[in-house]
């Protein structure tokens, strides 16, 4: 693939990138020696069945559906780490701010906002005040699907599945009022499971899509002219690092990954994710050192190996140069 091919759909990268992860080798003399490396770290680009890709609890698999409640106070829900699944989600801010990922896209967002996550798309939130909430909702395509191929089928249940109809990500403001309100009563039918809360669930999802269809800035008939194009291009890597981040990697080694030149990755991945691939990696470090201060017990010494740093004092003033607090205020 040359440079400028970037119009691969996510699910086209993740198969192809198959066979060439296993050729892809982190840099060599990179300072970190075995026992600084996370125990079962392996210096070759791990195979992707390895990428977190996470297999979400759905209870009843004849009704795919589960609700998460994420909470800052929560030490083992305050987060959704960064992943993917071939489930469809949709959260909803329930209080204060998280700071956001979908795809190569950051942002914050505030109560009242909404996420929409498609299938196979990398994903993650993260606390930004105490006292934040969110629920996310994550469900199976089986529950959009009508087998009777109606035309709420073909004209736009297929066509989103297949990436051929994108919808918005973000949902703000006074444009995500209709959202918020049904997504929180699905939430609500769900948790209560009166008789016929299945049919609310389904409609009220259905009916959150056709409010969703309504924001869209591109056309129906346009939409599959709406590819992440830029975005594709460092997709493979994103997914790699979801996974690998304590690793060290230098940019010849990711712009391998991605199968274009150093200098063109250098470009691509500043303007995709607006980091620079050290920003990028220490914001994926600090959020699981973040996690584990929390949850673990840990010393912080101990946490800064674990995330990637032989260094403990340099973990110190990245955490608090990322987080505003030194790491110690956590453990």
């Amino acid at each position: 693939m040359n440079e400028h091919d970037e119009g691969a759909t996510i699910h086209e990268w993740i198969e192809e990138n198959k066979a060439a992860a296993d050729k892809t080798e982190l840099p060599a003399g990179d300072g970190s020696s075995e026992s600084e490396r996370p125990a079962g770290s392996n210096p070759q680009l791990a195979d992707p069945s390895s990428w977190r890709r996470e297999h979400t609890d759905i209870p009843d698999r004849t009704f795919p559906l589960n609700v998460f409640h994420i909470r800052e106070t929560d030490p083992d829900m305050f987060c959704i780490p960064p992943h993917w699944h071939e489930h469809l989600e949709w959260v909803v801010v329930l209080k204060g701010r998280f700071s956001v990922q979908i795809g190569a896209t950051f942002r914050e967002l505030e109560s009242g906002s909404c996420l929409f996550v498609n299938t196979a798309e990398l994903h993650s939130a993260f606390p930004l005040e105490s006292g934040s909430e969110l629920y996310a909702l994550v469900f199976g395509e089986a529950l959009l699907r009508n087998h009777a191929l109606d035309h709420t089928e073909t004209r736009y249940i297929r066509p989103m599945l297949e990436g051929r109809l994108r919808l918005p990500s973000f949902y703000e403001g006074t444009s995500a009022a209709g959202i918020r309100e049904r997504l929180l009563e699905a939430v609500k039918e769900y948790q209560e499971a009166q008789p016929g809360f299945e049919l609310l669930v389904k409609a009220g999802l259905l009916s959150v899509l056709g409010f969703a269809l309504r924001q869209s800035e591109t056309p129906a008939e346009h939409a599959a002219k709406s590819g992440r194009h830029a975005e594709s291009a460092v997709y493979p890597l994103l997914l790699h690092l979801s996974e690998h981040f304590r690793e060290p990697i230098g940019v010849r080694e990711a712009a391998k990954i991605c199968c274009i030149t150093p200098t063109y990755f250098c470009h691509v991945f500043k303007r995709t994710t607006g980091k620079t691939l050290s920003e990028y990696v220490n914001t994926l470090r600090v959020h699981e050192a973040e996690s584990l201060l929390r949850s673990s017990g840990r010393s912080v010494q101990e946490v800064a190996r674990l995330v990637g740093y032989g260094d403990p004092g340099y973990f110190a003033r990245v955490f608090k140069k990322f987080k505003g607090m030194a790491p110690s205020s956590l453990s």
